[in-house]
């Protein structure tokens, strides 16, 4: 009994089960948004581009330099401080996992939908866009109801990519410093949205800097989708051109081919409409189809745990 113990938690076994325990933990212990890290740094990021930021009297070329500069300043001190809390720390991989637990907020990503999902049943679209308006940027105002389970879809699939799997990534090749700091990027890039017209220019090397560290594990996160849903129909967007503009059409392609349904189409962003090119499969959104991309996120993380269980016993067997 006690080797079968030591056996579970061996070094190169125990990154996975504390890994489980933090996705577990995230998944069912709820964290009110106020009471979050990552609020304090929403708002620190809002606060930082108030200060330095002037669409009136700053050419491109300054709102680029200030965006920049605003990321360093924001990312260098949290970077020094959690660095060297983990080198004092006695027992590091609890921080990390402490870190973890901070940098993968996504849930209540996956209870927006849910209520989305519930309040279109019930035909109460004023609450449906309400509810949809929390994870989305685009404007719900006049959204009809197709339109906002397409939008709810596409959001549950690009922040489940970015938001979850990326963190993921980055916390298991550098750690939780990593994996937070990723975090702490990708809310700038969200707080400094460049489609919004007056953070175009000073959004744009945040978003640049997220689009990098983004790039491999959207890749990964899509297709352990394919894996979780359809195989042949997620293959298929693989070989179109489509696939490889950007992160987010590689997403949503691969992601709506494996499930059948057609994402992407117009959009509007302060009332100006935006033309995205549609992608992934060929039928139309129906609402049953938010239950059915939760579905298939959940089987999604559980391949990619599977595969990382199986590569964590493979390190063990080699090291004895």
């Amino acid at each position: 009994m006690n080797s079968v113990f030591n056996t579970l938690l061996s070094e190169q076994l125990l990154p996975f089960w504390v890994l489980l325990f933090v996705i577990f933990v995230e998944r069912y212990l709820p964290w009110p948004d106020k009471y979050h890290p990552l609020s304090f740094i929403k708002a620190l990021a809002m606060g930082m581009q108030l200060k330095v930021l002037s669409n009136q009297t700053s050419s491109i070329r300054q709102q680029k330099l200030s965006g920049s500069l605003a990321c360093i300043v924001l990312l260098l001190p949290f970077y020094v401080m959690l660095a060297v809390f983990k080198y004092l720390s006695e027992y590091p991989i609890f921080f990390d996992a402490l870190m973890l637990l901070v940098a993968l907020r996504f849930q209540d990503i996956a209870k927006q939908t849910s209520k989305v999902t519930a309040a279109l049943t019930k035909q109460k679209k004023m609450l449906a866009r309400h509810a949809l308006s929390q994870i989305v940027l685009r404007e719900t105002a006049t959204m009809s109801p197709l339109g906002m389970v397409k939008a709810n879809i596409e959001s549950l699939l690009l922040r489940y990519s970015y938001q979850y799997c990326t963190v993921i990534f980055w916390y298991l090749l550098t750690g939780g410093v990593g994996a937070l700091i990723y975090r702490f990027i990708y809310e700038m890039s969200l707080c400094w949205n460049n489609k919004l017209a007056k953070f175009k220019y000073f959004g744009q090397p945040v978003r640049y800097l997220a689009n990098i560290l983004q790039w491999l594990p959207s890749k990964l996160a899509s297709l352990s989708v394919i894996v979780a849903v359809n195989i042949s129909q997620g293959a298929k967007a693989l070989f179109q051109r489509i696939s490889y503009q950007c992160n987010h059409l590689f997403v949503l392609n691969l992601c709506g081919a494996s499930l059948g349904i057609e994402l992407g189409g117009p959009a509007y962003y302060e009332q100006k409409k935006v033309r995205t090119i549609k992608c992934g499969g060929y039928r139309q959104v129906i609402l049953a189809d938010n239950k059915r991309t939760l579905a298939a996120i959940n089987r999604a993380t559980w391949v990619w745990m599977t595969l990382y269980f199986l590569g964590c016993a493979l390190r063990f067997l080699l090291a004895k």
